[in-house]
């Protein structure tokens, strides 16, 4: 086209020169050319590309035709990449000298466990719970069903051990962070996905331990006043179908566990507001084996059981808080409660009278620093600091705790031994 447009020869060697980067002797040489011969070369290369993609897409056709060509393509490429780079390795690939496990890729972190009657269990994050006033409406914890209600309420870190004392005199274990991971108001889900339950056993008590030299001791405590001590180690096991704890009577059941070592005093307390304070030393109360029966702890007017168990350390500066089904609470120092010998009726912790609905339904050792959750048969949560909460004497009914409507009770209390806020 430039030959074609150009008026004189030297206006089309000087455009070739310009166009194709050539000297003035290239030039003339293409311009001697006849232009069907410069077409013919242009024509000659497509059709020799032409011929060649031809052949290829028919060899390669031929290959995708033949599993054995393909094959015999696999393995000439391969013998030619270990020719090429079949040297010995420089560098060893060894087992890792590591006990990396998955605890150790979950954090470390208090959580709030929260166990139903009905079996359900989840682990929650403490700042879920917000400070209130004493007597509030509290929060709303647990979406429960109409049957079921809050047993075991607690703070824990979620790489402690769980030991699950079951009605029955066994025990189970299992880590904290092994409980679904759930919001305030969700109900979690059933124990019998973690733990291997047999017929009729339920929940009675629950302890979180770092590991089994936590304690020395650990005690248990039946609802017909029996308590029985044995050496902690003596529940470290693999076994998944659970350990006997204790050999109970006949119509008796576990109501609460705690650990101990010969220096402090167990608070054993009634349902109808008795208590009876005494040693744990090896004198007033001997270690036996986990399958023993125990001895009689604290004994009881007609109609009367065990409600709480708890460890006493050599400090009386704690109060015993003690709350009613009813919605009443107090703190009395700890001092009040005096230590008797094991086996007796023992003192009055709280005064039960119609108005505060007739039974006590928590109790437990405090510190002044502490924090109470108490659950209602609703399922709310009110979280009270103790010290909103006034000191009296053993035998008084306390104060309000919690405003409950109609047909709503406190089902269960504990404590949050720091600020979480």
């Amino acid at each position: 086209a430039l030959i074609r447009a150009s008026k004189t020869p030297e206006e089309a060697r000087t455009g070739l020169m310009k166009l194709l980067e050539v000297d003035e002797i290239q030039a003339n040489a293409i311009l001697d050319m006849q232009l069907r011969r410069i077409a013919a070369l242009e024509r000659q290369k497509i059709t020799d590309e032409h011929t060649e993609l031809m052949a290829e897409i028919k060899e390669l056709n031929i290959i995708l035709a033949s599993p054995e060509k393909q094959r015999a393509i696999i393995k000439n490429e391969l013998q030619e990449v270990g020719a090429k780079y079949g040297n010995d390795r420089r560098t060893q690939i060894i087992a890792g000298d590591t006990d990396l496990s998955v605890e150790d890729l979950i954090p470390d972190q208090d959580v709030v466990v929260t166990i139903t009657k009905g079996g359900y269990s989840k682990r929650t994050k403490a700042e879920a719970y917000r400070a209130q006033k004493r007597g509030g409406k509290g929060v709303k914890g647990a979406a429960l069903k109409s049957d079921d209600v809050v047993e075991h309420f607690f703070t824990a870190s979620t790489h402690n051990w769980l030991l699950f004392f079951t009605n029955k005199g066994r025990v189970y274990r299992a880590k904290v962070h092994e409980l679904p991971d759930a919001g305030r108001d969700a109900r979690g889900q059933h124990v019998a996905n973690l733990l291997a339950f047999k017929p009729d056993e339920t929940i009675a008590s629950v302890i979180a331990i770092t590991d089994y030299k936590t304690q020395p001791y650990l005690v248990i405590a039946t609802k017909g006043g029996i308590v029985k001590k044995t050496e902690l180690s003596e529940y470290d096991s693999t076994r998944t179908g659970g350990l006997i704890a204790i050999s109970l009577k006949e119509n008796d059941e576990v109501v609460s566990a705690a650990l101990v070592s010969d220096k402090e005093e167990l608070l054993l307390v009634s349902k109808m507001g008795m208590s009876l304070r005494f040693s744990a030393n090896n004198e007033s109360l001997r270690s036996m084996g986990r399958g023993a029966t125990g001895v009689i702890g604290m004994k009881f007017r007609k109609g009367d059981n065990l409600l709480a168990m708890a460890a006493i350390s050599s400090d009386n500066k704690n109060y015993v808080f003690t709350a009613t089904d009813g919605g009443f609470a107090k703190r009395t120092k700890l001092e009040e409660y005096r230590t008797q010998g094991r086996g007796g009726i023992g003192v009055k912790a709280a005064k039960i009278d119609e108005d505060s609905r007739g039974v006590l339904v928590g109790a437990m050792i405090v510190q002044e620093s502490d924090e109470i959750l108490a659950i209602s048969s609703a399922g709310t949560v009110m979280r009270t600091l103790l010290t909103q909460i006034r000191e009296t004497g053993r035998d008084t009914l306390g104060v309000r705790l919690v405003n409950l409507d109609s047909g709503i009770s406190v089902v269960s209390v504990t404590r949050l031994v720091e600020d979480l806020d």
